[in-house]
């Protein structure tokens, strides 16, 4: 499986393997933008030391219109923000143009449907095991990264 970054370039899921990566949807403008980019910021920089540590941000405009702009305006937006992670193509999470990336992590993690901007995060663990968590802010994922991280497979 691929997805494109948010320059379009091709990014080979294979090349996560051995990883722990985390992967949310976002939006520019939304009422979580702020508090959520900021822990998305925060998390990135707990565990950028290490090789094995990824964030995958696919923007969305889904929600309220909440992501309006093209993907250049988009990057800009998050270098602004002081983003340093993967930030993605801008993608539909729900539906029939579902990106395959959001078919996929629905199937196997849940939940069916992605309910807003920032709803949900899936922690892929380096086997590519899934584990999908809803309501909660970035820095709540940090002890399932760091299980992940220690060879703990099962999330």
């Amino acid at each position: 499986m691929e997805a494109h970054n948010i320059d379009k370039v091709p990014l080979k899921f294979d090349q996560l393997k051995g990883k722990v990566t985390v992967i949310t949807n976002v939006a520019s403008y939304c009422g979580y933008t702020e508090s959520h980019y900021n822990g998305l910021i925060k998390l990135h920089d707990q565990f950028k030391a290490s090789a094995a540590f990824n964030i995958l941000a696919f923007p969305c405009n889904q929600f309220g219109g909440q992501e309006p702009e093209a993907c250049p305006t988009i990057k800009n937006f998050a270098i602004k923000k002081g983003v340093h992670f993967t930030m993605m193509d801008k993608i539909d999470v729900n539906g029939v143009d579902a990106h395959p990336v959001y078919h996929f992590l629905k199937k196997v993690a849940g939940p069916p449907k992605i309910t807003w901007n920032f709803a949900t995060y899936y922690i892929v663990s380096p086997s590519g095991s899934v584990q999908s968590l809803s309501g909660v802010e970035p820095l709540d994922l940090v002890p399932y990264i760091s299980k992940a991280m220690s060879g703990e497979d099962e999330l």
